[in-house]
């Protein structure tokens, strides 16, 4: 596959993640969504335990504003000062941050109303769409691509690299859910956001290539 048509695929991709987001932003509004919603919701309550309830707080945690700056700046001052690369900490910097402001503007956008169904943890905010998912399939699903891309040994390893990071990811978005402070529509909404910004700032890594400094 040529450059260029790898190119059109992320395009495509990212019309495609737009587009189920905005179906999720209109399906949790109808009756029929919010009953399943809430029939979840209701049904997870059962399953809280002390010791699982720890899992995923912890679970939950990772995926917190200071875990990831902090995994941010661990891989920004070796690829900065280690490798004298500059596109990847740029790029990835860019991802963070844009999703971050970019879940912020959504969810003042849709002010939906977090779930009341015993929460195991406070938290204020609104819910759609949910900030955990959305930020960690983006930023995760990046630095994941990135890795892959700039070390040789992790490339025969690709499927393993990724197909991790996707069950890190999943495992995290329902964290929200079993925490009790997001809806499963919330959850599936912020990975089609987070979905969007990922694609988008993977083809702005592609383009970034063809620069060359020095």
């Amino acid at each position: 596959m040529t450059l260029k048509d790898n190119k059109v695929k992320i395009v495509v991709y990212i019309a495609v993640f737009i587009m189920f987001f905005f179906l999720f932003s209109v399906l949790y509004k109808q009756s029929s969504v919010r009953q399943i919603d809430v029939w979840v919701m209701k049904n997870i309550v059962s399953w809280h335990k002390t010791g699982l309830n720890s899992v995923f707080i912890t679970l939950t945690n990772f995926a917190s504003r200071p875990y990831q700056y902090a995994v941010y700046i661990f891989f920004a001052v070796i690829w900065l000062i280690g490798e004298k690369k500059w596109r990847e900490p740029l790029v990835l910097g860019i991802c963070i941050m844009g999703i971050r402001y970019g879940n912020h503007w959504l969810k003042n956008f849709y002010d939906r109303d977090r779930p009341v169904f015993h929460p195991v943890i406070d938290i204020s905010g609104y819910s759609f769409p949910s900030g955990h998912a959305m930020i960690s399939i983006a930023f995760f699903s990046m630095l994941a691509f990135l890795l892959v891309q700039n070390y040789s040994f992790m490339k025969p390893r690709k499927k393993i690299v990724y197909g991790l990071t996707g069950l890190f990811v999943f495992l995290i978005g329902f964290s929200r859910v079993y925490l009790g402070v997001h809806y499963p529509t919330d959850v599936l909404g912020g990975f089609f956001a987070g979905a969007t910004w990922l694609f988008i700032c993977i083809l702005l890594y592609k383009m970034l290539q063809k620069i060359r400094i020095g």
